[in-house]
């Protein structure tokens, strides 16, 4: 191969990596500016609203806010709930309990009871409008 099919063939190559690396960064600012415009508070404004228009409390609203950082953390619509975490909020069993109730009367989750000594599956059923 000569010099210049060489230097032609480096050209290209640069040109190429160059054109892909400009594509990266277009896709990565057009998913950054997406998220800027979402009104965030630890979950999306939407859910937030619906859960305080849907139910009552102040601990139904931290448990619907705990299913959904869960849900986020885990990866997955079904999560959950370990005692420890929530007594650490300040709710204990039976609260957990009246908030799921009310969760899942609002049809914002779906909960499945699973044999004794386990705790529940929780399903976050809530979807952005």
């Amino acid at each position: 191969m000569s010099d210049d099919a060489a230097r032609k063939s480096e050209a290209e190559w640069d040109a190429e990596i160059e054109a892909d690396f400009q594509r990266v960064k277009a896709a990565t600012r057009a998913v950054g500016k997406r998220k800027q415009r979402q009104k965030m508070m630890g979950a999306p404004l939407d859910f937030w609203a619906d859960v305080c228009r849907l139910t009552e409390g102040r601990v139904t609203l931290v448990v619907a806010m705990y299913i959904y950082r869960r849900t986020c953390v885990c990866g997955n619509q079904t999560v959950t709930l370990p005692a420890g975490e929530l007594a650490e909020l300040g709710i204990d069993r039976r609260r957990k309990g009246e908030a799921l109730a009310k969760l899942q009367a609002a049809r914002l989750i779906q909960i499945r009871k699973v044999p004794t000594g386990r705790a529940a599956e929780v399903r976050l059923t809530w979807r952005p409008r």
